[in-house]
């Protein structure tokens, strides 16, 4: 196992003179084009006088797609350096990380939203071309270090953190059930452990945390939830198996993202896993704790109904479908029906109309 180091702070850049050079003289750039744009003058500031040298700032492209991937592993600059910075949001992290992955180059991160644990896990998440989910590229070679500015965190759109929040908390939720009743090894455990991390102080945070990214604010709340949506859960990953924090409501955000948004003026919510835990709750009898999620949801924007995340009822269909057959059925404790989700969400349906 080994854990990614990271530096948190509205200074954060600071630290690359300190941490980067004993990992090589030549450094690639690889992010989205906003993130390079935000990052590239203090990333040029932070080196100077310590001996890095950029061989180039490459565009990873707008997927996370093995066809980006080989065209960044192809390009001189990418072959001339001897350590990558990966920049922005999770789609160009992945894309630099699955690229330093192919060719066993160091690499650090720099996310510039705080959307997803990309930046401090050892998975990358492909896509096709096209937009949808291809599958997950699974190595043990997490980043050397995470570099979070919270200055430049704080102003990103909050829709990013409001999804980082969904999927931070549905590893909490899936964790839990997915364990249930099992004799768990040491880093199976530990995963399922700091997975608790993944809740606490999102409840206690959360509401603040959003209101403060709205002002473009980086306060103490705003960096605690940065932290458990990036570092905690992000370790998380890298320690407990894929199964147990990605099933059910990970599954069933996979398959609400492939359904088009903007028909009828409604814009998909970037928060699509928050809907999936309110199921997976309904589904696993936590009625209570189902009711303390709805809540918590209503109050920072998190959707709540099938309008919120743009979804007709053959979309719905399709996704339940979907859903049943890709779960992981040897790791949950009971397998979850079409039924029993169909049953949930008009339980969701009718609490919007009460």
């Amino acid at each position: 196992m080994t854990f990614p180091d990271y530096t948190i702070g509205v200074e954060a850049y600071e630290k690359i003179r300190e941490v980067c050079p004993r990992y090589g003289k030549t450094v690639v750039v690889i992010g989205g084009r906003k993130g390079i744009e935000a990052a590239q003058e203090k990333m040029t500031k932070a080196v100077e006088g310590v001996g890095l040298e950029f061989t180039g700032f490459l565009l990873a492209g707008k997927e996370s797609s093995y066809e980006n991937v080989e065209k960044i592993c192809n390009d001189q600059a990418f072959i001339d350096a001897d350590m990558i910075f990966a920049v922005g949001g999770g789609k160009a992290i992945d894309t630099a990380k699955q690229a330093a992955h192919t060719q066993h180059k160091p690499f650090f991160t720099f996310p510039t939203v705080a959307g997803s644990c990309a930046a401090a896990d050892s998975i990358a998440t492909i896509y096709n071309e096209d937009g949808t989910f291809r599958e997950y590229a699974y190595s043990n070679e997490p980043p050397v270090h995470v570099f979070l500015c919270t200055r430049m965190l704080a102003q990103a759109p909050v829709e990013f953190l409001l999804r980082g929040i969904s999927d931070t908390m549905a590893k909490y939720y899936e964790a839990q059930i997915a364990s249930r009743g099992k004799t768990l090894g040491h880093r199976d455990g530990m995963g399922i452990a700091l997975s608790r991390m993944c809740l606490d102080p999102l409840y206690a945070y959360g509401e603040q945390a959003v209101a403060d990214n709205k002002a473009h604010k980086a306060t103490a709340a705003f960096e605690e939830v940065v932290l458990s949506i990036v570092m905690t859960s992000g370790m998380v990953s890298n320690f407990a198996a894929p199964e147990y924090n990605g099933h059910i409501a990970h599954t069933l955000f996979t398959e609400l993202t492939n359904i088009s948004a903007g028909e009828n003026g409604c814009e998909k919510h970037s928060g699509l896993a928050a809907y999936g835990i309110l199921l997976l709750l309904l589904c696993d009898g936590q009625q209570e704790e189902f009711s303390r999620f709805y809540e918590f949801c209503r109050k920072i924007g998190l959707p709540t109904s099938r309008q919120d995340i743009c979804a007709s009822e053959e979309d719905i269909r399709r996704v339940f479908k979907a859903t049943e057959a890709k779960q992981e059925v040897g790791i949950m404790p009971y397998k979850i029906t079409q039924d029993m989700l169909h049953v949930a969400a008009d339980k969701l349906e009718q609490m919007r109309t009460e």
